[in-house]
């Protein structure tokens, strides 16, 4: 099942796809749909996070079918990060046991099929904000409406996880 609805914050569509209960992919997107919404629980989870800038996504199943053991253990990582704070590539490689991995960790990053549900950008690089699929402005915009200084979406964090 595919779901949308459109975001005026980003002024984009945020299109889901939901296969046998879990989360397959997320795309945001210019391009209008051509099906119908349907109003799905995760795209009222999503439509609270526009309007809050806090998440409950954690309570949805995700589809890492494909994915490497390194890149499942990146994602499920991340998802533990919470609204309004970041971590760096560096720190988010400690935490998986792979000190010295934050390319390979960027990489994964690059690669998130789901990302706003796994919170990729929320992970910041030491010289700037780093990449984002959906472009930097979004990722500025997701980290602004979280309430994280612009500051802190600029430089390496130094903090972990609560």
């Amino acid at each position: 099942m595919e779901d949308h609805f459109y975001s005026e914050y980003l002024g984009l569509y945020i299109v889901v796809e939901v296969e046998e209960g879990k989360i397959r992919r997320v795309e945001m997107t210019p391009k209008k749909p051509a099906s119908n919404p349907k109003g799905s629980s995760i795209i009222g989870s999503i439509k609270e996070y526009f309007a809050t800038g806090k998440d409950d996504f954690i309570k949805y199943d995700v589809s890492l079918d494909g994915s490497t053991h390194f890149q499942r253990t990146v994602l499920e990582a991340i998802r533990k990060i919470p609204a309004g704070k970041t971590m760096s590539y560096g720190e988010v490689a400690r935490m998986v046991g792979r000190p010295g991995a934050a390319r390979a960790v960027g990489n994964v990053m690059a690669a998130n099929p789901i990302p706003l549900v796994i919170p990729c950008h929320r992970v910041v690089a030491s010289n700037g904000p780093g990449g984002y699929s959906g472009g930097l402005e979004v990722k500025r915009k997701l980290l602004k409406l979280e309430g994280v200084p612009k500051k802190q979406a600029n430089k390496q964090p130094r903090h972990g996880l609560p």
